[in-house]
């Protein structure tokens, strides 16, 4: 998604005055990891997959039909519905706020680290009760380009608030910082 930086979007009451490119005060270290799926989930998945295996096995026996047609629809299915959940189950993630920037590092992959002068804006997205519901990091391509570096759902996270207010509290004064106000 590419945006212009001559949007001039409304800053949040909170935000500060864009002039410098560092972190606005000395960031402490600290890191918010993402569980991915949680361990109750895949059990959960786990058993209801076993359910369904046990339906198809009891239609054949009703049915009166053959076991072997039934246990290859039954594993067609149940490995199309495993492959399915490993595309889209979320993968687990780190976090890192230092006086480097803002790091994400998924398992698997080389992390993200966005300098905190490479951080251009920051969409805070809330409820219309103020709770905060995800965060979208963009960081600067090219000489006016935005480019969303990525976003951080509240249930991504433990402790999702401090890591908004740690965030907030680091990020240069040239970023701005937006709230919007979703699910009006």
């Amino acid at each position: 998604m590419m945006e212009d930086l001559d949007d001039t979007p409304t800053p949040a009451a909170d935000a500060p005055p864009a002039t410098s490119a560092g972190p606005r005060s000395p960031v402490t270290a600290r890191e918010w990891v993402s569980p991915g799926v949680s361990l109750r989930k895949r059990v959960m998945t786990g058993l209801g997959v076993a359910l369904v295996a046990g339906v198809f096995v009891l239609i054949a026996l009703y049915e009166k039909t053959s076991m072997l047609v039934s246990t290859i629809i039954g594993v067609i299915f149940i490995l199309g519905f495993v492959g399915y959940l490993r595309v889209v189950a979320p993968t687990p993630y780190t976090l890192r706020i230092d006086e480097r920037g803002v790091t994400r590092a998924d398992r698997g992959a080389e992390p993200q680290v966005i300098p905190w002068g490479g951080v251009v804006k920051v969409k805070e997205e809330v409820f219309k009760s103020g709770v905060s519901v995800s965060v979208t990091v963009y960081k600067r391509v090219g000489e006016r380009g935005l480019h969303r570096a990525w976003v951080v759902y509240r249930d991504d996270i433990p402790d999702f608030d401090r890591f908004v207010q740690a965030l907030s509290s680091a990020l240069p004064e040239s970023a701005l910082w937006l709230r919007e106000t979703v699910h009006e």
